[in-house]
């Protein structure tokens, strides 16, 4: 469990890194299935609804950016979002009512793995409120040469940067025009089987992997159960493939099924937060890697 020490850090900081949380069985079977999800990618030549490939990608060398919604493709990412080891301690930040938004893998290839920009994941899926907490897993040593996380100390209690570039949402932030000094963020440094935790409004980031050692990172989103997705329900992952009435119902349904601890709620709990909504988005819509490149003064992706 975490102390109170670390959970007052968190409040204060917005992030915290745990060492040791995930057993190493576990660790083991994450890693191995993402090896098997890398060797699967050789014949894959562009970015579809499982994979997004690096600039790089090849049969001969196939090197991802990210696996989309991994607990939806194998049952071992989705065993992850519902384990204790890491609810019990995400239930000291949220409450005991949690409800899975959404699942990532990203990868950071040795030598060159590509570059995250600065932003707010809260620009991205504003919330009824913002109980919403990031969990990264690292399946890998994170050292300070291997691109690692970085986070603006306190910038989860300031107000929202600018995602928006010519008119579109692309998810980054121009650092020269942000609220924040980012040469004050500190980086997440952990070995194998250690997680991280972030605010939803935490101002992060991070660099280029050009060291000879990968980094791959594991994230889940979790939410308060009554903290509900202001975009729609897009964001729970259902698609209007249905008709209007069986779709209605499916909402709940993927609401309720995306509990992975106490109960639902729906009642939404509404917080004064800031928000601009993520639209409209650019006109060649891509991953966050794509959309990013359009940012002006970028810190990192040069």
């Amino acid at each position: 469990m975490l102390s109170n020490e670390q959970i007052e850090s968190y409040k204060n900081k917005g992030y915290l890194v745990v060492e040791n949380v995930i057993p190493t069985e576990t660790l083991k079977k994450l890693q191995n299935v993402t090896d098997e999800f890398v060797e699967s990618s050789k014949n894959i030549i562009e970015n579809d609804e499982i994979f997004d490939l690096s600039d790089e990608h090849s049969k001969e060398s196939p090197k991802l950016r990210r696996l989309k919604n991994p607990h939806l493709i194998h049952k071992t990412y989705e065993a992850i979002t519902k384990d204790n080891c890491i609810l019990d301690l995400v239930s000291q930040l949220l409450g005991e009512d949690l409800r899975r938004d959404h699942t990532k893998l990203n990868f950071k290839a040795a030598n060159g793995g590509e570059a995250i920009e600065w932003h707010q994941d809260w620009a991205f899926y504003p919330h009824t409120n913002d109980d919403i907490v990031e969990v990264s897993i690292f399946l890998d040593d994170c050292k300070e040469e291997n691109g690692p996380l970085m986070v603006v100390p306190g910038s989860h209690l300031g107000p929202l940067d600018d995602h928006h570039h010519n008119g579109y949402f692309i998810g980054a932030v121009d650092p020269k025009k942000s609220h924040y000094d980012v040469n004050t963020a500190e980086t997440f440094i952990a070995k194998a089987g250690g997680i991280s935790f972030h605010h939803v409004r935490a101002l992060h980031g991070s660099k280029k992997n050009n060291s000879s050692v990968p980094r791959r990172m594991l994230f889940i989103g979790y939410t308060a159960a009554d903290s509900w997705p202001l975009k729609g329900i897009l964001d729970l992952g259902l698609k209007p493939t249905s008709g209007e009435d069986d779709f209605v119902k499916n909402i709940y349904e993927v609401y309720k099924n995306n509990i992975v601890k106490g109960e639902p709620c729906l009642q939404a709990r509404v917080e004064s937060n800031p928000i601009k909504m993520p639209y409209p988005p650019p006109p060649s819509v891509g991953s966050i890697y794509e959309n990013q490149k359009e940012v002006l003064g970028r810190s990192f992706g040069e």
